[in-house]
């Protein structure tokens, strides 16, 4: 199974194969090899003749297989996209094509949202690339933020990372769409800060949930209702279930690392982030030992419970109260 960076690597050094199959569930990687293959492959002037995009549910595979036999016309590759390959039943049809590709048309097939193509045995396929592009996991979000500030020239450090990826979520392309567009604002090798981040994202450095779950686990009653307030004046910016998901995820880090048998280094950075630093580390582990497990058993509880509540489910309550009641079981 090839890499996104291996696919990367030879496609810049125009070295390119007669198939690309594109699936899994984080379109983000799908969307860059076939952007990449849609602008590089050929000047634009050429792609009237030689470049073709198609959507699976407008199209049979058999057109697609027709349009791939053709040969281009005075430019070394015919180029075949097809968007949405996920929309067809089955690949099974296209498996002669696949086992016996014309070399001089490169076809691209986006299967996004989807585990497995249905119809093909991948490992049966010796001339199709194909590309596996797998959800990051929630704990190695911010790590892979990060590595996304870093691939686009910038800085930042674990609180920015952290704040933007417990605002943004599991939400790749979003985030790479933030990177790109301070490319544009802002000089190369700048460090993003809070600051510029409230500014060109809209993730207030104050109130955040990243602000909001450091004042439930210091206790301080006072800057939470604060922030909650803030939250209850914006419900469209600061919608309660990402919230919810940000504090389970975190309160369910601490309670996994007290129910480990094993508090070694490795077992921290699996559990609270491979990004962090060893200080970093030890800190999340101190917060951890103030709990007991029963009580973020406990907390855990309360965020399943308020979680069906911000969705409808037995609430009659308005979501700034909904928040002040969230609070107030939390810390008591």
């Amino acid at each position: 199974m090839a890499t996104f960076k291996d696919i990367m690597k030879h496609l810049q050094k125009r070295e390119f194969d007669p198939v690309y199959l594109l699936y899994g569930e984080e379109p983000l990687y799908i969307d860059k090899i076939a952007d990449f293959l849609e602008e590089n492959v050929m000047e634009p002037v050429d792609r009237d003749f030689n470049q073709v995009m198609y959507y699976a549910k407008d199209t049979q595979i058999a057109d697609v297989i027709g349009s791939a036999r053709e040969y281009p016309f005075g430019v070394e590759y015919r180029v075949v996209l097809v968007k949405e390959a996920q929309d067809w039943t089955s690949l099974k049809d296209l498996l002669p094509y696949l086992e016996n590709p014309t070399q001089s048309t490169i076809l691209v097939l986006c299967c996004k949202y989807t585990k497995e193509p249905k119809g093909v045995d991948l490992k049966k396929l010796d001339r199709v690339v194909s590309f596996k592009s797998d959800k990051v996991a929630d704990y190695k979000l911010s790590e892979w933020v990060t590595n996304c500030a870093t691939e686009h020239g910038f800085t930042i450090d674990v609180r920015g990372a952290t704040l933007i990826a417990e605002h943004i979520g599991n939400d790749l392309s979003r985030i790479d769409n933030e990177f790109l567009k301070m490319k544009l604002l802002l000089a190369p090798g700048s460090a993003i800060t809070p600051e510029i981040i409230e500014k060109y994202i809209g993730i207030s450095k104050q109130y955040n949930t990243f602000e909001l779950r450091d004042a439930l686990i210091n206790r301080d009653e006072a800057k939470a209702y604060k922030i909650i307030t803030a939250f209850s004046q914006n419900l469209k910016g600061n919608p309660m279930t990402p919230v919810i998901a940000n504090l389970f995820y975190y309160y369910n880090s601490l309670l996994l690392f007290l129910m480990s048998p094993d508090k070694s280094f490795e077992t921290q950075k699996e559990i609270f982030g491979y990004n962090k630093s060893e200080k970093q580390l030890a800190r999340e582990a101190g917060i951890a030992n103030r709990f007991s497990t029963t009580s973020l058993i406990k907390i855990i509880s309360t965020l399943r419970e308020f979680d069906a509540r911000s969705k409808g489910i037995d609430n009659v309550t308005s979501m700034e109260d909904l928040y002040k009641e969230l609070v107030y079981k939390i810390l008591h």
